[in-house]
């Protein structure tokens, strides 16, 4: 048995109406895909993330903070996807409706972003004008935890101003 999850317990990320959409995070995913496997003319062949990057992000090569913001934005629309912005204790994961505690819904989100990073990185291993980067996968998975955290911190200081 499952119980319906109020309007009040909704996090104000999720979109209206009973189901949560995976058509989102889905199309972003396709993005990044194909972003990921088109030749990048500054980079050298089989560079992974390439030479020297500049500024605050130097330290995470050229396409570092791509990967980033990028699964960040996969992480948070995993996590809108997933999350009723219900009670840590008393909300549970209903069979079929794709709605989640937000400690589950954040660890879905982290997860499904990560996974899919990595399943990126073994799709660029054979290509000859890219390559696996473990460094590339960290990323991903940074990315995707703050992802996370930044919509835990949005929907806390939207709850407070309200």
């Amino acid at each position: 048995m499952t119980r319906e999850v109020t309007d009040a317990e909704r996090s104000p990320l999720a979109p209206a109406g009973r189901r949560r959409s995976w058509f989102p995070f889905l199309g972003v995913a396709a993005v990044v895909l194909v972003a990921s496997v088109v030749p990048v003319p500054d980079l050298a062949v089989g560079g992974g993330s390439g030479g020297e990057g500049t500024g605050p992000f130097a330290v995470l090569g050229p396409t570092g903070a791509f990967h980033l913001v990028g699964y960040a934005a996969l992480a948070a629309l995993a996590y809108r996807a997933t999350a009723t912005g219900g009670r840590e204790t008393g909300s549970r994961v209903t069979e079929g409706r794709g709605v989640a505690s937000p400690a589950v819904a954040g660890a879905v989100a982290v997860a499904a972003a990560t996974g899919f990073g990595f399943g990126v990185e073994l799709v660029q291993a054979p290509i000859p004008w890219r390559s696996f980067a473990w460094g590339d996968a960290a990323v991903n998975a940074v990315g995707a935890a703050v992802g996370v955290a930044t919509v835990w911190a949005f929907v806390a200081l939207r709850r407070v101003a309200q």
